[in-house]
């Protein structure tokens, strides 16, 4: 599920995203690319000041994103994955006893990094005040709080990354820069607009010298676990 309604992203801007969730179809995994069911008042696009996942600003997305979860259920798909590293409508569709699986692309990334139990960093177009406090929060609550080092951002919009291209990059190899100072060994959350919207984990591992998730890789990954292994969903219902 695409973060916004039908038109809140510039054309060009939502075709590139579709096309490139298509692109991690495979033979046994079939995607569906939707948008959220209503105009939440949340825009996850050309950002002027950094935004918090404060519950005034996101409460109407997470609704309509536990609608779309609900509506996948009866549709028969296996589970729901939001696009985007806030993990839209996840906590919102569990606490509706989804029965199947709603990945956030977070989570998924963080978890996939506890799981190599390597210690990671942040990547984000913004940041402000609210950023650490609120990563901090999230990575505790999953029980990874000891392994991440902290949140590093880009400083630019994600409107202006298409024609700011190569100095995102340049920007990126500093904040990884920032983040292996730190003590981080992975560039565990990465900004889907950073990557792999504009830039794969391939090309940024290979400019910064770091390894990089790719967080839809990792969320769908997460995905097939849960179809895979048969475990209940409930088992992915915070807190812990």
């Amino acid at each position: 599920m695409l973060p916004a309604a039908k038109g809140v992203y510039p054309v060009e801007a939502e075709e590139r995203r579709i096309a490139l969730i298509k692109s991690y179809e495979t033979e046994s995994t079939f995607i569906d690319v939707v948008y959220m069911p209503g105009v939440s008042g949340f825009s996850p696009w050309g950002a002027i000041e950094a935004r918090t996942s404060d519950a005034s600003e996101l409460e109407p997305a997470h609704e309509f994103a536990a609608d779309c979860a609900a509506e996948a259920e009866q549709k028969g798909y296996d589970a729901f994955l939001p696009f985007g590293l806030l993990d839209i409508g996840v906590d919102a569709a569990r606490r509706r006893n989804l029965t199947i699986p709603a990945v956030g692309a977070a989570e998924s990334s963080a978890l996939f990094c506890g799981m190599l139990g390597r210690r990671f960093a942040s990547c984000s177009y913004l940041m402000n005040s609210e950023t650490e406090p609120l990563a901090r929060e999230r990575m505790t609550a999953m029980g990874l709080e000891h392994l991440f080092v902290g949140s590093t951002a880009i400083g630019i919009p994600n409107s202006e990354y298409p024609k700011r291209h190569d100095e995102v990059r340049e920007r990126f190899i500093l904040c990884a820069k920032e983040a292996r100072e730190r003590g981080a060994e992975i560039m565990g959350l990465n900004a889907m607009s950073i990557c792999p919207i504009e830039f794969s984990a391939k090309e940024l591992t290979e400019a910064s010298g770091m390894p990089v998730v790719d967080s839809i890789a990792s969320q769908i990954a997460m995905a097939q676990f849960w179809y895979r292994t048969k475990l209940p969903s409930q088992l992915l219902h915070l807190p812990r």
